[in-house]
């Protein structure tokens, strides 16, 4: 696989949300700038994002360009609601899932360096790329996402670390892609359980667990629980979910949010859900919760559970060497300075706090990932050169 991550954050729309996720589909090398320049410009709502990118995923499957087919597809299912449906009834979400996952397959069924593979996991199982040295490799390392990833949206960067000299096992786990959408296994804490399933199958120590956005918490959260890892790296920290979102609301908002999470009866909870049901983010926000989550089915709901995606109390459990990823621009990065403090038992701790000018500001460091991937390789070799 011939990897190409472009430099830069581009401006392709003035909206910060759909400007964020339209520099997130380029970030990888598989759109072009003018691609994806094209349809910022042409996105008006959020019907028009879904059927801008439907159409050029139609286009890349004609071409049998596979692999822009499918990232196509997952950009028109990511910002698709829950209840909406296709002309024969169909729940469309689950429809583009299934399009998006058959031409991820077929883009890499020829990789000769990568296997699919199942592991039997609950009900269901848990997906696994397997690339693996034939030689012996420089080490061992596992990767998975985040709130609401596909693991194949994460198979370059997988590559990268593959080509460099490292065994690599990227997986999916509960509330992520086809663990989610195929088993309906919902999203838990309890991150270490997934992990050890891993390590287990393919009888795996002395690993390095990267986790990504979301995966800041649940890479940690398997840390502390699971001695087979020996170095943790946190791309990006997740300090305090809830923390960081209510720190964006600002300070008197704030206090009210924590005010009504106390108090599930109150009437201004009625406010909450009139709102999410007339602003279509607001509503695709939250319905990404209820879909992720286990038994969560409204806002009051919402932000209780994600007060457990913390690692406040479980950061002094972390005896690993432990890398710190953020970048400057990132509402995570309030934590920042508090994550590095709270890692007082680890073996080392080395944090890196990205900047504009290294084009690396924004979450998971979107608009330079070979600068991060590279930063994590050295970090890597540092600690095993040490060890």
């Amino acid at each position: 696989m011939v990897l190409n991550f472009p430099v830069g954050f581009y401006e392709f729309n003035k909206d910060e949300g759909l400007n964020f996720q339209l520099n997130r589909f380029f970030t990888s090398g598989i759109l072009s700038y003018d691609e994806v320049e094209a349809i910022g410009k042409q996105i008006t709502s959020f019907d028009a994002w879904i059927e801008l990118f439907l159409k050029l995923a139609k286009e890349a499957e004609e071409e049998g360009n596979m692999e822009k087919c499918a990232i196509c597809y997952r950009a028109a299912q990511f910002y698709t609601l829950g209840d909406t449906k296709d002309e024969s009834g169909r729940l469309l979400k689950e429809v583009l899932y299934e399009k998006c996952f058959e031409a991820y397959k077929k883009a890499y069924e020829n990789e000769e360096d990568m296997k699919y593979e199942r592991i039997p996991y609950q009900s269901g199982y848990l997906p696994v790329y397997v690339m693996k040295h034939t030689d012996k490799a420089k080490g061992t390392i596992v990767m998975h996402g985040g709130y609401d990833s596909f693991m194949q949206e994460f198979v370059r960067y997988g590559m990268y670390l593959y080509q460099t000299g490292y065994d690599v096992y990227f997986f999916e786990g509960p509330g992520q892609g086809e663990v989610l959408c195929r088993c309906n296994i919902k999203m838990t804490p309890q991150w270490e359980q997934c992990v050890s399933r891993v390590l287990d199958y393919y009888n795996l120590n002395d690993v390095t667990l990267i986790g990504i956005s979301l995966g800041g918490y649940l890479a940690t959260r398997a840390a502390a629980y699971e001695p087979r890892i020996k170095r943790l790296v946190m791309y990006d920290l997740i300090y305090d979910f809830y923390g960081s979102l209510k720190a964006r609301m600002g300070k008197r908002p704030g206090k009210l949010l924590d005010y009504l999470t106390k108090h599930p009866r109150n009437i201004l909870w009625r406010t909450v859900e009139k709102r999410m049901e007339r602003i279509y983010f607001t509503k695709w926000l939250f319905e990404q919760g209820y879909y992720i989550y286990e038994d969560i089915h409204t806002p009051y709901e919402y932000f209780n559970c994600i007060k457990q995606y913390n690692t406040r109390t479980i950061s002094s459990m972390i005896y690993q060497d432990t890398l710190v990823l953020a970048g400057e621009s990132d509402l995570y990065t309030v934590y920042y300075q508090e994550q590095l403090d709270a890692l007082i038992n680890a073996k080392s701790v080395e944090g890196r706090l990205f900047t504009k000018e290294e084009h690396a500001d924004h979450h998971c460091q979107v608009g330079n990932i070979k600068l991060v991937m590279d930063v994590i390789i050295d970090w890597i070799e540092r600690k095993d050169s040490n060890a």
